[in-house]
């Protein structure tokens, strides 16, 4: 009896791998009216998979609005084989004749090619007409490969367009920005509204994904939506409003279309006369689920004209700092000191604007200080967008000559977009007490008389104490106990150079600050992914490599982008693999948050070896 069940299933394995296919079934209907649906259908015979839609060359003018998934099963003296349907629904934009081409698919190594299909719109097309019920309430027919003679799909091909023309003609996306003019460089906070229309509710969909993007980022700069939007039901009776904020950056001068575009998913759960809809089969694996419904919206092109700030008033040391901003706390540390002593001067510059961007202000130090280049750090006060914040800047100044009464002043300014005028916010005026160098007049005329000829101390010495000394000269101890003393003293020296080097070169300073919190993150990432906790070892690992790219640069970690990172990493000629995988770092969270990645099957322990290697490679 064994025997013969091991034989029927190496008979149904085989028939299986024969009968592998891919194809289609073309448009049903293939000929339709503007405004109507019709679903192109891909069947996968003995093959579970599933293909994306966009993969599917769909020609301009078709888009594809839905996708649904069914399967089948047909038993035989041969064995049993399987066929799944894949149906997208598909909605043309215009009138005219449209043809998907001869592509392929690849499958576990063997290439299917999936024949061209053509669908017609056209106003005399016939109108669609819903199929009735004729039995098979159970779906038994389906299952046995028979055809179905029931709502199968027309239902929820109805259902699914009654959606589609709901969505249609009520959502909407658009971005409200505070001026129509705005200025290049400057950070704009917007806000990006997707809305549309509560009957979607009422009849059982519920919005499960949404992942805004911008598509025209040659011209315009924004920050990954990283943060959970805003939902208002309650301000509009019929609309529902998911409300993001972000900020816009313009890259250039002119005239230039602001493009967002959205992909989402709404779920809706199974009710009776879905399952009745469904063969056994499908109602089976459908327990406890729902039917998806994939959606794409574009938001009508805003035109944005973006000036370039005004030659008028501006300062030989702008900044680059547009927004409105104060200079405080200003402080010097020490006050009192000697000529030749660093000293440093602190300014906390608070306030909105696009601090990323925003250079150093220049000393006014007078040539009585000499200066260095100052080391930055930043808080940011606007869950990550670096609109909001304070930016803190260090310098290293010393006094080349004594009795200066105050340290130098921060020559700041900024330019404010409301009233389009340049503003000088110098620092105020903090006094000091520079003394002279430390050696005084009397001990300068010591070193001087030291110069003259000293007694000749050898002729006092008689023989016993030249014995001494020979003797002395010749023990271990004497010798070992220089050594210790050389050893404490060079020891000093290094100590001593790395501090002055650590406050002459913030730049070295900043080096390996950054590279310590490169280490600190790793190690919470490590952490993370021993919790398999994915969304926080995707920030926390994305953190990592924002402070390991910019360890060697004037940028702040947290305003680094991942195209930015690339460019870095391509000077770096790291390798392309190497450069790729910095991808899944800086989009990982978001994919988590807003697109619903599945990480289940995710191995974050490799991810976290991946991680470590690429940050090696860039400290080296």
């Amino acid at each position: 009896m064994k025997k013969l069940y091991a034989s029927f299933f190496i008979a149904t394995a085989y028939v299986a791998l024969l009968g592998q296919s891919i194809e289609t079934s073309g448009f049903d209907p293939k000929e339709i009216r503007p405004g109507s649906t019709s679903t192109y259908t891909v069947i996968l015979k003995d093959i579970n998979g599933n293909i994306s839609s966009d993969d599917i060359p769909m020609p301009d003018g078709l888009q594809i609005i839905g996708q649904s998934r069914s399967q089948s099963f047909s038993m035989g003296t041969s064995g049993t084989s399987s066929s799944t349907s894949l149906q997208y629904t598909v909605r043309p934009l215009k009138e005219g004749i449209f043809t998907v081409p001869e592509w392929s698919v690849e499958y576990k190594g063997k290439t299917y090619k999936i024949a061209a299909a053509t669908l017609k719109v056209d106003e005399s097309a016939p109108a669609q007409q819903s199929a009735q019920p004729m039995g098979d309430p159970f779906g038994m027919r389906s299952m046995f490969g028979l055809p179905s003679r029931t709502r199968t799909q027309s239902a929820a091909r109805q259902q699914t367009q009654s959606f589609d023309d709901t969505l249609r003609s009520s959502a909407n996306l658009e971005i409200k920005l505070p001026r129509e003019e705005i200025y290049v460089g400057e950070s704009v906070p917007c806000e990006l509204i997707f809305s549309f229309d509560k009957s979607i509710l009422r009849n059982g969909f519920r919005l499960a994904q949404l992942a805004p993007d911008i598509k025209k980022a040659d011209a315009f700069d924004c920050p990954a939506f990283t943060t959970d939007p805003t939902v208002d039901e309650k301000s509009d009776p019929d609309k529902v409003f998911i409300i993001y904020h972000t900020i816009v950056t313009p890259l250039k001068v002119g005239s230039y279309d602001l493009d967002f575009s959205a992909k989402g998913v709404f779920n809706r759960d199974m009710d009776i006369d879905d399952l009745m809809g469904m063969s056994l089969i499908d109602r089976m694996m459908s327990m406890g689920g729902g039917r998806q419904v994939p959606f794409e919206i574009q938001m009508p092109a805003k035109k944005i004209n973006v000036l370039e700030l005004p030659a008028d008033g501006k300062p030989a040391n702008f900044t680059g700092a547009i927004g409105k901003f104060s200079l405080e706390d200003v402080t010097v540390d020490p006050d009192a000191l000697s000529v030749g002593d660093p000293a440093i001067i602190t300014a906390k510059l608070v306030g909105m604007g696009n601090f990323g961007r925003i250079e150093a202000p220049n000393l006014d130090t007078g040539g009585d200080w000499k200066s260095y280049k100052p080391k930055t750090s930043f808080a940011d006060e606007s869950n990550g967008q670096a609109y909001i914040g304070i930016k803190t800047f260090e310098y290293t100044v010393v006094p080349t000559k004594p009795d200066l009464k105050y340290a130098p002043k921060i020559l700041f300014n900024y330019f404010d977009p409301i009233s389009k005028k340049y503003v000088e916010l110098p620092s105020k005026e903090i006094p000091v007490s520079v003394a002279p160098t430390g050696r005084s007049n009397r001990a300068v005329q010591k070193a001087e008389e030291s110069k003259s000829a000293e007694p000749e101390f050898a002729q006092i010495l008689d023989k016993n104490e030249k014995t001494h000394e020979i003797e002395l000269l010749k023990s271990p101890l004497f010798w070992g106990l220089q050594v210790a003393i050389l050893a404490a003293i060079a020891f000093f020296i290094a100590k001593r150079r790395r501090k002055l080097l650590l406050e002459n070169n913030p730049a070295y300073a900043k080096k390996l600050a950054y590279r310590k919190q490169c280490s600190a993150y790793l190690a919470k990432a490590r952490d993370d992914a021993s919790r398999n906790d994915a969304k926080a070892f995707f920030i926390d690992a994305r953190t990592a490599l924002q402070y390991a790219l910019t360890a060697d640069s004037e940028r702040e970690s947290s305003s680094l982008i991942l195209r930015e990172a690339r460019e870095i990493m391509q000077s770096l000629a790291l390798e392309q693999a190497d450069i790729d995988s910095a991808n899944v770092f800086f989009d990982g969270a978001d994919a988590i948050t807003f697109g619903g990645l599945d990480v289940s099957k995710t191995d974050l322990k490799e991810l976290d070896k991946s991680l470590n290697k690429l940050c090696k490679l860039l400290e080296k």
